[in-house]
């Protein structure tokens, strides 16, 4: 017979079951038992699925959720790096946010990176309500939670001293923190999402090997070409030939720079378009094939415009990041119908552009095409379950 405290946990959020058995966890259910008052571990798994907040408490005493201020200094290095000169807004997210250093940690990293002026946006997510009360507040005590220093490049905006942490205002209103019910919940939330930025770091190694996959492929979806993974130092993750690895030793930060192999496409209705775009690999001969291609200004290397856009961004490669650049760019500013564009013609050069789908997905949801919407989110499902998506 199954222990039920045990089966609760692997179930309710796919603890890996190696944290959830041993002598450790038999004496941690023996303590719940008598705070309680249970007269068994049957009664204790009714009690904790009755009680949320028991639940989280219970979890956070296996999954703790450790943080402070830069862990890991050379991670924020990276970032630091990573973000400088940069001059379009960034996303990021963290994953086990716990009580919120490290997302406004992150939202530090990329003001003193950027400049004051910066479009900066930090999502904290994690399943603890009581850590998430603490990371809302941003009103932290004891030497555990302020261990550890700023860097200098940091201190305009975040200081801490003995007595606390000072946060810039811009900072605190740059980060947000939301409660996730459970992993399950945490996967649906970020489907379809995307981050420039994503720190998962010491949250993946206790979970169960399925949901762990879930979860890493969410997350490595969400993040376009160009962006950055950030990870703990137990955790070891399978990533596709496109990632690499930082540079700077114990940064554990990989970086996502090559897109995905471009493949034979199937002829299919842009969203907005009047007639089919027949995509093929060879130069266009007819008069609708050279509109189209003078459109993204580079599939016909026997115009001036295409053979220069080639030279100028190296090929189409360079072409797809460019313009999926600039359609970022273009809905960070608002502009859907411009940004609808540009998506419509990434996935016209690279059929198997997920990140570009799942974009067109939610401009069409936010102009009311919930049938265009629905069909863009099941393409880029298609194209990242066959591999040749931005993974």
């Amino acid at each position: 017979m199954s222990h039920p405290v045990h089966s609760l946990l692997v179930t309710n959020g796919g603890i890996d079951p190696g944290h959830c058995e041993g002598p450790a966890f038999e004496a941690l259910c023996s303590a719940e038992r008598r705070r309680h008052g249970a007269s068994d571990d049957t009664e204790l798994a009714r009690i904790l699925r009755g009680d949320e907040a028991a639940l989280h408490a219970f979890v956070a005493q296996i999954a703790v959720p450790e943080t402070w201020f830069f862990r890991y200094p050379a991670s924020f290095e990276a970032l630091h790096a990573h973000l400088s000169g940069r001059t379009r807004p960034v996303r990021i997210a963290s994953i086990g946010c716990a009580t919120g250093q490290e997302a406004y940690a992150a939202a530090a990293t990329a003001f003193a990176a950027m400049g004051p002026d910066a479009g900066v946006v930090v999502e904290g997510f994690d399943r603890n309500p009581a850590a998430i009360d603490v990371a809302r507040r941003g009103d932290w005590s004891g030497s555990m939670a302020l261990r550890g220093s700023a860097p200098a490049w940091a201190e305009p905006w975040l200081r801490l001293d003995a007595h606390g942490a000072w946060l810039h205002p811009v900072v605190r209103a740059a980060v947000s923190c939301t409660q996730v019910h459970s992993i399950g919940g945490l996967i649906e939330t970020l489907a379809g999402r995307s981050f420039d930025v994503v720190l998962c770091r010491n949250v993946l190694i206790y979970l169960d090997g399925a949901t762990r996959e879930r979860l890493v492929r969410t997350i490595t979806q969400s993040i376009p070409v160009g962006g950055l993974l950030m990870l703990g130092h137990a955790e070891r993750v399978e990533l596709g030939t496109e990632w690499s690895r930082d540079g700077r030793t114990e940064s554990f930060s990989w970086h996502r720079g090559e897109l995905p192999a471009l493949v034979q496409p199937q002829p299919a209705r842009a969203v907005g378009a009047t007639t089919a775009w027949a995509a093929a690999p060879a130069p266009p001969t007819s008069r609708r094939e050279r509109r189209a291609a003078t459109m993204t200004g580079a599939a016909d290397p026997s115009t001036a415009a295409g053979a220069e856009a080639g030279d100028a961004q190296g090929g189409l490669r360079g072409q797809v990041d460019a313009i999926f650049a600039r359609a970022e760019a273009t809905l960070a500013a608002g502009e859907d119908a411009h940004a609808l564009t540009l998506l419509e013609q990434v996935v016209y050069l690279a059929p198997q552009h997920d990140l570009a789908m799942l974009a067109l997905a939610s401009v069409c949801d936010r102009m009311g095409r919930a049938e265009d919407a629905a069909r863009w989110q099941a393409r880029a499902k298609r194209a990242a379950s066959h591999g040749g998506g931005e993974r």
